[in-house]
């Protein structure tokens, strides 16, 4: 019992030797504890502060391209039957619709297209002196995760989106202006796309219309087979078998549909939610200042060890 006993007090004597020592060092350990927190400070507050905002969209409904679905504007397609034509339009029904939501998506992530919408727009002017006083262009401010897709749940109905951006940007005018910005970029892109093809099928329905009014073919050639009659069309090689008056009649209807097209604004409103109000989601200050007086205790710790070390 007397030698745990001398074993407990040796203990006692060694830890309060211990605390004499700090407390003598204290100066020192206090120090260097100071100047590496206020490093994590100073670092944490040179980085530009940074601001997140965020933005609910929903896709376009298809009734809006339905009528451009619908309607087979593709001249390759075979229509050898009405039940292949039902087919088809089932497949393709959406077709234009995600067709849309596909390019939306491209066009919004884009840096071209963000870069485009700043110098484009006569707003944003705290933005611009921002960009210019740290000398870097809009492409290298938003380059690398900067504007992203934040969820992917319930992508059928709505995507949720948002922004990083420096406290000179007003995030949430800046979101909203810049979805409209992309959707009317997108819908011109779509309304060209459509026209050129529809151009295109009324190229090929003209040069069959030419072929039929040579032979002198005014009706739909039919050929008869043990079940039913089916109408011969092989398109685009034998397109003219159509004859001149569904030729005629398909022109006509390419054409309304051209002019339709070039009347439609596919107008839909696109923001389910509008942009949040920005919050800041850069490093935390005071995160860092803790850190930082934690690493100065512990190498005042070491410091002072083997200083002790080295003087035996």
């Amino acid at each position: 019992m007397k030698k745990n006993n001398s074993y407990l007090a040796d203990d006692e004597i060694d830890l309060a030797h211990l605390i004499k020592s700090l407390w003598k060092e204290k100066i020192l350990i206090l120090s260097i504890s100071i100047i590496c927190g206020l490093a994590g400070y100073l670092y944490v507050s040179s980085q530009p502060q940074e601001f997140r905002t965020e933005i609910k969209l929903k896709n376009p409904p298809f009734q809006i391209f339905e009528p451009y679905n619908t309607f087979n504007i593709n001249s390759n397609s075979n229509n050898n039957s009405n039940n292949n034509n039902n087919n088809n339009n089932n497949n393709n029904n959406n077709s234009i619709t995600e067709q849309f939501i596909s390019d939306f998506k491209l066009n919004l992530l884009s840096l071209d297209n963000l870069q485009n919408f700043i110098e484009e727009s006569r707003e944003f002017d705290n933005s611009k002196r921002y960009l210019k006083s740290r000398n870097i262009s809009v492409k290298q401010h938003f380059d690398g995760q900067k504007f992203i897709e934040a969820k992917e749940k319930n992508i059928n109905i709505h995507n949720e989106y948002f922004l990083n951006h420096p406290k000179e940007l007003d995030g949430s005018i800046f979101l909203n202006k810049y979805i409209e910005f992309t959707k009317k970029k997108t819908i011109v892109e779509l309304k060209n796309n459509l026209k050129l093809t529809i151009l295109s099928a009324t190229d090929n329905y003209q040069e069959a219309l030419e072929i039929a009014k040579k032979i002198q073919l005014e009706n739909p050639i039919i050929k008869t087979t043990s079940q039913q009659q089916v109408q011969v069309v092989a398109e685009p090689e034998a397109l003219f078998y159509k004859g001149t008056k569904v030729l005629i009649e398909n022109i006509n209807i390419l054409n309304k549909k051209l002019i339709k097209l070039e009347n439609d604004q596919f107008n839909y409103d696109i923001i389910l939610d509008k942009a949040s109000s920005s919050y800041l989601v850069s490093k935390s200050s005071s995160l860092y200042t803790l850190v930082g007086l934690c690493l100065g205790f512990f190498l005042s710790l070491l410091i002072i060890f083997f200083r002790n070390i080295i003087n035996g």
